[in-house]
């Protein structure tokens, strides 16, 4: 073994440490607060209650716990798994991205989101399935004050029974 190698050794050690002790600790990072702060301005610190836009049209489920309130402009028709948590939440200019979690799979989530966009007269523009643990949908809407456009994603969180779902929503696009 040469000189260098121990060295070497120890350094990916340390750093692996390092990494692993970073990774265990929940540091708050100030964008992303403010960012959160903003985007749920004006809601009573993440009570649950019914919101519009389940699966099947009636009203989604959002559990209390860990779960953060939706932003005060979410729109009714844009669809919401039931029983989802709000892991987290962020507000552009024009867009707001969410990620929540919520029971199921991947393929019978995809499936209640199409059924719901469509139900609700979105235009689907993309639909894939890259495998059991993996999916996207994505959808336009010409509306009264411009044009909109939503992409969800479905990923199995591992580890638990709960599937990931991002929401992107873009703002209305006056044409």
């Amino acid at each position: 073994m040469s000189d260098f190698a121990g060295p070497v050794a120890w350094s990916c050690m340390a750093l692996a440490a390092a990494m692993a002790v970073a990774g265990c600790q929940r540091a708050g990072n100030p964008i992303t607060e403010a960012a959160i702060e903003h985007a749920t301005r004006g809601h009573d610190g993440g009570a649950a209650g019914s919101t519009p836009g389940g699966p099947d049209g009636g009203a989604a489920r959002a559990l209390s716990g860990d779960s953060l309130p939706l932003p005060a402009h979410f729109p009714a028709d844009v669809y919401l798994p039931r029983d989802y948590r709000v892991n987290s939440v962020m507000d552009l200019q024009d867009v707001s991205v969410l990620s929540l979690s919520a029971p199921g799979k991947v393929a019978s989530l995809f499936t209640d989101a199409r059924g719901a966009m469509l139900a609700k007269g979105w235009t689907q523009t993309l639909a894939a399935q890259h495998s059991i643990d993996t999916a996207m949908l994505a959808f336009e809407k010409d509306t009264g004050t411009g044009h909109r456009s939503t992409t969800l994603s479905f990923n199995r969180n591992n580890g638990d029974e709960r599937v990931i779902v991002g929401v992107q929503l873009r703002a209305p696009m006056v044409q």
